[in-house]
C-alpha cells in the first residue's frame, strides 16, 4: 500500500496571509456547522447553492442573469470530511505564498475569479449524467492558486509524507514537477471521465481553474519584465 500526502512547502512569506486564513475558516466553519447542527438541511443547501451545469448550458447569459451567484457559492460547500480537508490542505500549502505575492485584496479577487473560471470550465465540458448533478467544492479555485504558484515559484519545494507498507518518511519535489504531475493527471482523468460518461470529481473545473491561474501568473510575469525593460 502506497500513500503520499503533501504536508507543506519550503517557501517562507513576508506577510501574514489573513485572507487565506479567512478562506480556510469560512470553508471549515460552513461545512462543520451543517455537519453538526443542520445535517438534515445540507442536501437542500447543496441543491439551492450548488452549480448544475444543465441550468447554464442551454442559455449561459440568461442563466448568469438569473442566478450568476451560483458560479461562486459552490466554492464554500463540500461533499464530505475528506473533500473539505483535502481541499483546505492544498489551499493552506499554496495560498499563503500567492497572497504574499498579490496582496490581500487582489488575492481574494484572484481566488474568486479562479473559482468562476473553474465553474465555467465544468459547465462547458460536463456531459452525460453529470450535467444534472450539483457541483460543489473549492478545488477549482484552489487549482487556480496552484497554477499561479507554479508560475511564480517553480523551484520552491513541496514536502510530501509517504507510507509504503512498513516504511514512512518525507521527501521534497520542486513545485514545477509536483504540481505539473498533478495537472497531467487531471487531464487524463478528465478525458477518461468524458469517454466513460461517468460522474464524480469535476476534473474539468480543476483544469479550467488551473489554466486561469497559470494565465494570470504568466501575464503578471510578462508585465513585470516589460516594466523593468521600460526603465532602461
Amino acid at each position: 500500500m502506497l500513500l503520499i500526502v503533501p504536508v507543506g512547502d519550503v517557501n517562507p512569506t513576508k506577510r501574514v496571509p489573513i485572507v487565506n486564513y479567512l478562506l480556510l475558516a469560512a470553508n471549515l466553519i460552513i461545512f462543520f456547522y451543517f455537519l453538526v447542527f443542520r445535517s438534515a438541511q445540507y442536501v437542500r443547501v447543496v441543491d439551492a447553492f450548488g452549480l448544475v451545469p444543465a441550468e447554464f448550458q442551454q442559455n449561459f447569459a440568461g442563466a448568469v442573469s438569473r442566478e450568476g451567484w451560483k458560479l461562486l457559492t459552490p466554492l464554500f460547500l463540500h461533499g464530505g470530511v475528506a473533500h473539505v480537508l483535502g481541499n483546505m490542505l492544498f489551499l493552506w500549502i499554496a495560498g499563503d505564498n500567492v497572497e504574499d505575492k498579490l496582496g490581500h485584496g487582489l488575492y481574494l479577487l484572484f481566488y474568486l475569479l479562479c473559482g468562476v473560471a473553474a465553474n465555467v470550465g465544468h459547465i462547458v465540458m460536463a456531459t452525460g449524467a453529470s450535467i444534472d448533478i450539483p457541483c460543489i467544492g473549492a478545488s477549482g479555485a484552489i487549482a487556480g492558486v496552484l497554477g499561479a504558484y507554479v508560475v511564480w515559484f517553480p523551484r520552491r519545494r513541496i514536502r510530501f509524507w509517504y507510507f509504503f507498507f512498513f516504511l514512512m518518511g518525507t521527501f521534497e519535489l520542486p513545485s514545477l514537477y509536483a504540481i505539473g504531475i498533478w495537472f497531467v493527471q487531471q487531464i487524463c482523468l478528465g478525458k477518461l471521465q468524458m469517454m466513460a460518461q461517468t460522474t464524480g470529481v469535476a476534473y474539468w473545473a480543476h483544469i479550467g481553474g488551473f489554466i486561469f491561474g497559470v494565465a494570470v501568473g504568466l501575464a503578471s510575469k510578462m508585465a513585470h519584465v516589460k516594466g523593468r525593460l521600460s526603465r532602461y
